[in-house]
Formats: C-alpha cells, sequence, structure tokens
C-alpha cells in the first residue's frame, strides 16, 4: 500500500511542532482517514487531544533511533492503516538512522520540511555544523523562523542554496508574518541575447539560473569553468563547474551545469576551459529533476580565475 511520509526535522525548539499545526490545518494537506504522527522529540509546544482528534491523528513518541526499524514500521500500517504519516524528526538523529529503518518499498517520501530558529543559527553553524546542515541537504523547504529585520537572510539564502541548488526557503518574523522574497540584484547584466559570467560571480549566477531560467532561456551564456567529464567517453556531455563552499571548508562542494556537445573534445577532466552555450531548461537524470540544461556553442582553453573556490560571504 503506497503510504506518503511527510518528515519535519530541525533542532530542538525550531518551531517543527508549531509547523506541523500549521500545515494540518492547510486545505488539501492531508489525505481523508488516519494520520500517524510518529514523535521523535517533544520541545515547549505540544499537541493537544483537541488538535489530534480534530485531525484523525493518532500519535506515538519514540524515544530511541534503534525503535526505528522494519517490524515498528510494519506494525504502524497493520494497527493504524494510515492514510499518511508525519514524522517529527529528532535533530540531533542522522536522517540517513530514517532512511535505512526499513521503511516498507510502497511507501515514498511527500517532502522533507526544515525549520531552523534565526537566532541561534550562526551558533549551531559555528559549533555544530554537521548536524545543523545535514537535514537540510536533503529538505524541500526551509523555514527561518523568528527573524528580525537585521537577520541576513540573503547571507542564508545564497549558503542554503549553494548545499542544496532546489530547496525553497522561506523567512518568517518574530510575529509570525512571511518576509516577501527579495529580488536580488545580480551583479552581470542579463538583458540581452548574451550573458556574461565574470569569475567573482560564479557562484551568484549558478543560483540565479537555478532559481529564475526564464531570465536566461535561449540566449547564450559566457563563464569560465573547471571542465568535468561524462563517466563514459560516449556519452556527448559534460559538466563545466566550480568548487563552491557554502559557510566552511567541510562544506565544498562541485555546482556545475550539464553541457551536451557534438563532435570530439579535447579536454581533461579538470582542466580549466572558457564555455560559450545556448541555454534551456528541463527534465535531467542527473539532476534528478528539472534544471538548466545547457548547449555548447563554444569552448576553448580558460585561465584559472584568481580566486579559485567561490564563496557567498
Amino acid at each position: 500500500m503506497e503510504i506518503p511520509v511527510y518528515l519535519f526535522t530541525g533542532l530542538l525548539d525550531s518551531g517543527k511542532t508549531t509547523l506541523i499545526q500549521e500545515v494540518a490545518g492547510e486545505e488539501d494537506f492531508l489525505e481523508p482517514g488516519t494520520t500517524l504522527l510518529i514523535q521523535c522529540e517533544e520541545g515547549e509546544t505540544s499537541f493537544s487531544d483537541a488538535f489530534l482528534e480534530q485531525y484523525q491523528i493518532k500519535k506515538i513518541d519514540v524515544e530511541d533511533p534503534e525503535e526505528l526499524n522494519e517490524l515498528f514500521w510494519r506494525r504502524c500500517e497493520k494497527t493504524y492503516r494510515p492514510a499518511q504519516i508525519i514524522i517529527e524528526y529528532n535533530g540531533m538523529w542522522e536522517l540517513s538512522t530514517l532512511f535505512e529503518s526499513g521503511i516498507p518499498e510502497d511507501w515514498f517520501i511527500g517532502g522533507i520540511y526544515s525549520t531552523v530558529d534565526a537566532g541561534s543559527a550562526e551558533m549551531y553553524i559555528a559549533n555544530m555544523r554537521k548536524v545543523f546542515m545535514e537535514p537540510l541537504k536533503e529538505s524541500n523547504l526551509i523555514i527561518f523562523n523568528r527573524c528580525g529585520d537585521d537577520t541576513d537572510r540573503l547571507k542564508f539564502r545564497r549558503s542554503l542554496k549553494a548545499l542544496n541548488p532546489q530547496v525553497q526557503v522561506a523567512f518568517e518574523r518574530t510575529d509570525g508574518t512571511m518576509f516577501e522574497n527579495e529580488i536580488e540584484e545580480m551583479p552581470f547584466d542579463y538583458s540581452g541575447q548574451t550573458v556574461v559570467n565574470e569569475d567573482m560571480d560564479y557562484g551568484l549566477g549558478y543560483l540565479d539560473a537555478m532559481d529564475h531560467p526564464d531570465r536566461y532561456m535561449g540566449k547564450e551564456v559566457m563563464f569560465t569553468a573547471r571542465y568535468c567529464a561524462s563517466a563514459k567517453a560516449s556519452q556527448k556531455y559534460f559538466v563545466p563547474g566550480r568548487h563552491i563552499m557554502t559557510c566552511c571548508e567541510d562544506d565544498i562542494q562541485f555546482l556545475g551545469f550539464i553541457c551536451d556537445f557534438e563532435g570530439e573534445m579535447p579536454f581533461e577532466h579538470g582542466d580549466w576551459v572558457r564555455v560559450t552555450a545556448q541555454f534551456d531548461y528541463g527534465f535531467s537524470k542527473m539532476y534528478g529533476e528539472e534544471g538548466p540544461l545547457l548547449h555548447l556553442i563554444h569552448i576553448e582553453e580558460g585561465n584559472k580565475p584568481e580566486q579559485e573556490l567561490v564563496a557567498f560571504t
């Protein structure tokens, strides 16, 4: 039986319980029938009996990650016959523990939602970076709550989008209202038919192409990047990209675009190249979803940037 599983992650008192209560009240979020709520930690806010009854929710408390195993999930399915499952996951537990816990193959992840307390985010990044960042890499939606006017929203957003390019990031004020999505001005001109992305602007250009592909559709894009060859020589694509640091050296990763080509390619894996390509957007197995698709127009040897590592600080 196919059952959607909605996963809510975040460190203690980051707002997971409140978010679950909010989305449960949204029209069409919950399918008719029983909702099974697996609560792996309890913070200051709790679920009232009236709330559980109103939305036909049955709650199970889990105190140890070892309780999550194949037998546990089968008992949940047999006992409650849930229409969907919500997991309020302990922010100190690794996500791999859940993903490897024997969840039935016909169940599927309907969404991963993470909450972050903006007031303590910098402290956690400095002192508990791995624990803090791990679930954010997998999230579909990240909500920064308790934001003040002085919260550096663009800085957080850039770092998270570099870590997880497809994620949606939202910022909530202390009074519960949402900040509007800021339109970040790019340091390069994308109004013409050719968009030139200088070395220092690669990171922002990458994020903007992911977020606003309509700005680049059908245009020529030019940038310098490392040449990342496909796994097989017969595959007519490569991935030009740069190494990007999100918040510290341990988070360095390679972010690039899929680019197809015709003929032979005279470059080796790791070479610096200057790419001119036509921008398109669509589904690719490499992305696992929709994303930028480049069609090579011209490629030549490129100069290694003065600052090889792209940062967002």
